[in-house]
């Protein structure tokens, strides 16, 4: 079972009060904005028409009646449980639709005092159950299709409880008293609140205990310093009461993160319809529908929503602050279109993980908006890796900082590797600057002993409006290939790719050049296998194409 810290009562008596965090906790955070201004609209759900041409909707949750489904569910989750005998620091799962449920059954959680695992309802039911099991959760709530792994489920985990949670209209509009919560600041920094887990990008996906002290991460902006003539990268940039399009899933951190965000900075956060997976056509549909201060997206989306819909678009962003997008490289097409189409936007990309959370960084200037600069007071070691390329890894060392989560997540370390390597720019007056590279798992190494980064074909391949994914291939080989994924309905796409390819080859090593008779276009039957924000999980996936992969290889031979 993950390590869950839960503070002795005796701790918890002692515990001095410190009236400025305590209001800060969540439940006391909600509270207290529901009763300065209950009709603020925290969160938004599109809700896609039933007739074509029709308008978009929104469901809208304000802040009274999120206070209203929290305590709610607080006590409908603690007489649902009542029966069951679970200890006192036993956590609870959700997993769902991709709406503002994510939200109330959190804070809800915090309430009752139970951690909350949140798996994403994407995993392989392998993958669940190992979570499941490594956190001694014996009972999930959910909502949409879960209901059908349920047999599954119980079937490797014969204790498991499984039960729907009520729609959000039930949540809200139920008349429900108050549910105390009482903990100051010391009694609860240490508490165990949410269970996320990794991507499962190289194995089983991880369970990461967050307690109230990482959650904080969220809600420091002002204590970070502002350097003269320069800005933080920072979420607190969307001004209170504008609006954010979040592109990414309420089970994943991201999603967790910009959610909370808004409550700790009071401005809207906006989904898509809770059905649906994001896409750059949904994306385009809202974008049109409404005005938004800032965008947050994954790569892949964005890269799609710009090259698709890029013109048509420019007309509705005349509010647009702010571009964000997170996850790994943005294309430089779709990059270079923001900063000549959009002047006035800021255009940045957020740098963490599950277990580091996210770094302070400094807005990069505009000619070097795909390099991170980190907070000159918040900096992490950089461990040179491959001194003639100017590549380093990302390194946590102690002492701890209130910046440095980490710990706060694995108490027991001095250090942690992250294994994200990044390159040093070499432009004179910018060697602050460092671009994302990749993993160092990520890395191709061909028979002959060179070494390929698969990224600076895929950043580039990706960026066209019909591939969904790519994967560059050639472990062990002589010569690389690449995996396309095409978009639903576009499986004819080599000669189409091939034109593609041909202009990332120009911008490579010729040992990491792509064979044209080693490009694999993948079939409808056969999805990419995706992590929990939606990338391409590589392992598993060439995995799942290795006869193709073999027979091309066999022919060029």
């Amino acid at each position: 079972m993950a390590s869950i810290t839960i503070l002795s009562e005796e701790s918890r008596q002692n515990a001095a009060p410190d009236p400025k965090k305590d209001e800060r906790l969540l439940p006391k955070l909600i509270e207290k904005f529901a009763a300065e201004d209950p009709d603020f609209i925290i969160g938004m759900n599109a809700v896609l028409p039933e007739t074509p041409n029709a308008p978009l909707q929104y469901d809208e949750l304000t802040v009274s009646r999120l206070d209203n489904a929290i305590n709610y569910m607080a006590y409908w989750i603690e007489q649902s449980i009542q029966k069951l005998h679970l200890s006192s620091n036993e956590p609870i799962g959700y997993s769902g639709l991709q709406d503002l449920r994510y939200l109330v059954l959190e804070i809800a959680a915090i309430k009752i005092g139970r951690p909350i695992l949140l798996p994403s309802p994407r995993n392989a039911v392998v993958n669940t159950i190992s979570l499941l099991r490594e956190t001694g959760c014996r009972v999930v709530f959910y909502s949409g299709d879960l209901g059908v792994q349920e047999s599954e489920l119980k079937n490797s985990i014969p204790e498991l409880t499984m039960l729907e949670v009520p729609l959000l209209s039930q949540m809200t509009n139920s008349e429900t008293p108050h549910y105390p919560y009482t903990k100051t600041w010391e009694q609860a920094k240490d508490d165990v609140v949410m269970i996320i887990h990794t991507s499962g990008s190289t194995g089983v996906p991880k369970p990461i205990c967050h307690n109230n002290s990482v959650i904080r991460r969220l809600d420091i902006e002002s204590e970070i310093p502002t350097i003269p003539g320069r800005v933080n990268a920072s979420t607190s940039l969307c001004e209170p009461g504008k609006a954010v399009l979040c592109g990414t899933n309420l089970y994943h951190l991201s999603g967790i993160c910009f959610t909370l965000m808004a409550l700790f900075n009071r401005y809207t956060i906006v989904f898509g319809p809770a059905d649906g997976l994001p896409s750059g056509e949904v994306m385009y549909e809202m974008i049109k529908s409404m005005k938004f201060a800032g965008l947050v997206m994954v790569p892949s989306l964005l890269d799609h929503l710009i090259s698709k819909h890029g013109e048509e678009i420019e007309g509705f962003l005349g509010e647009l602050e702010h571009v964000n997008w997170l996850g790994g490289p943005l294309s430089p097409s779709t990059g270079s279109w923001i900063i000549h189409h959009l002047p006035t936007v800021t255009l940045w990309q957020i740098y963490g993980s599950t277990e580091m959370h996210m770094f302070p960084l400094l807005i990069p200037p505009k000619s070097h908006w795909s390099y991170l600069e980190f907070h000159p007071s918040f900096t992490p070691d950089l461990d040179l890796v491959d001194a003639d390329e100017g590549l380093y890894e990302v390194v946590v060392r102690r002492p701890a900082t209130i910046t440095t989560p980490v710990f706060d997540i694995f108490p027991h370390l001095d250090e942690w590797r992250s294994r994200d390597i990044l390159r040093r720019c070499t432009d004179p007056g910018f060697e602050n600057l460092y671009r994302y590279e990749g993993r160092t798992d990520d890395v191709l190494v061909l028979s002959n002993g060179l070494k390929v980064n698969p990224l600076h074909i895929e950043v580039v391949v990706q960026s066209c409006a019909f591939v969904a994914g790519c994967l560059v291939f050639g472990e062990g080989r002589t010569r690389c290939g690449i995996l396309i994924e095409g978009r639903e309905g576009e499986e004819e796409l080599s000669e189409s790719v091939w034109r593609v390819v041909e202009g990332a080859n120009r911008g490579v090593p010729e040992h990491a050049r792509i064979a044209r008779e080693l490009v694999v276009v993948g079939v409808e039957s056969k999805r990419f296998v995706r992590s929990s924000k939606g990338a391409p999980i590589r392992r598993l996936t060439l995995e799942l194409y290795g006869e193709e992969i073999e027979r091309v290889y066999e022919g060029l031979s």
